[in-house]
């Protein structure tokens, strides 16, 4: 129950960001490795929004899981 809401405090925060805001989470980390500002495709930004939403109801669902477990 306590991993549930650890990742769920985590996780769920950076995957609604990343739907968001997903050029400047996909720099996360990163902005050193390039000069100017890169530009990324539709299809990667795309890809990071769904993911993104993926990761975040997956997350969710784990949470719900685990709390009815730990209450039966």
């Amino acid at each position: 129950m306590a991993e549930a809401i650890f990742l769920f405090i985590l996780f769920v925060p950076v995957s609604v960001l990343t739907f968001l805001a997903p050029r400047e989470m996909m720099l996360l980390g990163k902005r050193w490795q390039y000069d100017s500002e890169p530009e990324f495709s539709r299809e990667a930004i795309l890809y990071a929004k769904i993911t993104s939403a993926i990761a975040a109801v997956l997350f969710t669902l784990i949470l719900v899981v685990s709390i009815i477990n730990a209450f039966r």
